[in-house]
């Protein structure tokens, strides 16, 4: 904190004492009504320092947006690829491999009336689902493949004050649009999957059951999974159930707790993200 009251004091044209009595407020507004380049080179400078800074009101190009389309359900994938070829001007090979990603076929930077355009003709399709996400304020969560948490990114995300979450196996959670370019564009953060938060969906696995399974909650699981009743006798952490598809970030914390509110363990994954849940790519 010394050195962020050191380099923001210097910045603002304020004494050091004010400084840190600005840090020391935190989470606060730091300074308020600076220009967008000053507002971008003292965010980075204050990251480097450990401290967690978001940039609001620094938008990229205005009216730019993205867009993410994803399978609802997997059913006449051939001819939801072609719709989405036709309608976005992509290569089929380049729509079925953005399709089999976390967060779907994600379209970065888009004209709004365009991203418009994609949504009102895709979104009547039954088995899509089209979300269009504003840069400006989006919040993005980082994760990380198997083997690629080097000690040198591990330090890397520290210092820019990344929080981990357990929950979702994020490596870094909460970043903004500015600091989300700075990560991606280094080299180690090319391969990490920074995924717009609305651009989430989880699939919902079950783990375990304290206790025995009583017939009223072996009866909810059977209606919720089409699964028979003697699978839920042989329910192991090696061996895990998927009992939701396709949540939104939100909707999957929400159940999560209240599946554990009734006795029931379970464990969010990204959809697209792995065959099932015990071989995760992440």
């Amino acid at each position: 904190m010394p050195l962020a009251a050191d380099l923001l004091a210097r910045h603002l044209g304020l004494t050091r004492s004010a400084a840190l009595e600005r840090l020391a407020e935190a989470p606060s507004v730091i300074a308020d009504a600076v220009d967008s380049t000053l507002g971008a080179h003292l965010a980075g400078l204050l990251r480097s320092c450990g401290m967690g800074v978001r940039l609001e009101g620094a938008e990229p190009a205005e009216g730019v947006v993205d867009l993410s389309i994803q399978l609802v359900m997997p059913i006449r994938v051939q001819r939801m690829m072609r719709l989405i070829s036709r309608e976005t001007g992509l290569p089929l090979d380049e729509v079925a491999d953005g399709l089999r990603r976390p967060g779907g076929l994600v379209m970065h930077g888009l004209a709004r009336a365009e991203a418009q355009r994609i949504r009102g003709t895709l979104g009547r399709a039954a088995f899509l689902s089209v979300t269009v996400s504003d840069p400006a304020g989006a919040i993005y969560d980082v994760f990380a493949p198997k083997g690629h948490m080097t000690p040198a990114l591990a330090d890397r995300l520290r210092l820019i004050g990344a929080v981990q979450d357990p929950i979702t196996g994020a490596v870094a959670i909460g970043l903004d649009h500015d600091l989300r370019e700075r990560l991606v564009r280094q080299d180690e953060g090319a391969r990490l999957l920074v995924l717009d938060r609305a651009f989430q969906r989880y699939d919902m696995y079950l783990t375990w059951a304290s206790g025995w399974v009583c017939r009223d909650l072996a009866d909810f699981l059977v209606s919720r999974t089409g699964l028979p009743r003697s699978r839920f006798e042989v329910m192991s952490h090696g061996r895990p159930l998927r009992i939701e598809s396709g949540l939104t970030y939100a909707a999957a914390r929400q159940f999560r707790a209240d599946y554990g509110a009734i006795g029931l363990e379970t464990r969010m994954v990204l959809s697209g993200l792995a065959e099932n849940a015990d071989n995760p790519v992440l």
